[in-house]
């Protein structure tokens, strides 16, 4: 397993190293790439800080913690952007193409090779104003922060990356059934777009599908949640165990599509 593990990140590393230099040989492509991505995050903000000019509280959080709440919200998407995104958007029509077919052959992972092999380096920038903008949120929390529980970025942000990868793959996984699955795209991102708001926000119907169905509204709502409330107990046991859930479930449902699609192929 650990031969896998290494195998795998040695392939990653190739990729981010081959991907790194095709984008950099655009380079104003990534500067414009970044202010687009810089007026989503300020209109974000801007939402937000225009609400609490009105109200002191929304579901239980204050501005500060909403701000940190948003921290976590563009580091999870700068992540997302730079190792998957490009991969899942395409997947469709990769699948249509019958590139799967000589992927199939390669003696490694199809679901790597298929998820994974276009990174997109231009998005670390995001990265780092995403994680400058977290840092000086926590900073303003009211009861203070401890700065060795920033530690927990290392933890909580790999969990919600490692929940939106799965239910997005879960999702990309049915144009293997039926070649054709844009409509699945489009009805992940609206599921998703509802995890950019905090999951108490809902009532207990929608709660229930965005944290335990299709659990978008954990990958942004938890993390802040162990970020902010040190007594809480239960937020990152819940994290970690649904990440780990739907990583395992996603393997297995995979394969079993990867079978179908040989058979039907």
């Amino acid at each position: 397993m650990i031969a896998s593990l290494k195998k795998m990140l040695n392939l990653e590393w190739t990729f981010f190293k081959l991907s790194a230099i095709a984008d950099l040989q655009v380079p104003f492509n990534l500067g414009l790439q970044f202010t687009n991505d810089i007026l989503w995050y300020s209109m974000q903000i801007i939402l937000f800080e225009s609400l609490y000019l009105h109200i002191d509280s929304l579901g239980g959080w204050g501005i500060a913690e909403m701000r940190v709440f948003l921290g976590v919200l563009f580091l999870v998407d700068a992540f997302q952007m730079i190792l998957f995104a490009y991969n899942f958007d395409v997947f469709s029509e990769k699948i249509a193409r019958n590139e799967l077919d000589l992927l199939l052959l390669r003696p490694v992972s199809s679901q790597q090779l298929m998820t994974s092999q276009k990174l997109q380096c231009g998005f670390l920038l995001n990265a780092v104003f995403a994680l400058s903008w977290l840092l000086w949120s926590l900073s303003l929390l009211p009861e203070g922060f401890p700065w060795i529980r920033s530690l927990l970025i290392l933890i909580v942000v790999p969990a919600a990356l490692s929940i939106f990868y799965s239910t997005r793959l879960i999702f990309c996984s049915f144009a293997l059934l039926i070649t054709r699955a844009e409509h699945f795209h489009d009805l992940y991102f609206t599921f998703f777009k509802m995890g950019q708001r905090p999951d108490h926000l809902y009532g207990p119907g929608i709660r229930y599908i965005i944290l335990l169905l299709v659990p978008v509204g954990m990958i942004t709502s938890f993390p802040t949640k162990v970020l902010v409330d040190p007594t809480n107990s239960w937020a990152l046991p819940a994290l970690l165990t649904v990440a780990a859930s739907y990583l395992f479930a996603t393997n297995l449902f995979w394969r079993w599509s990867v079978k179908r699609y040989m058979t039907i192929g």
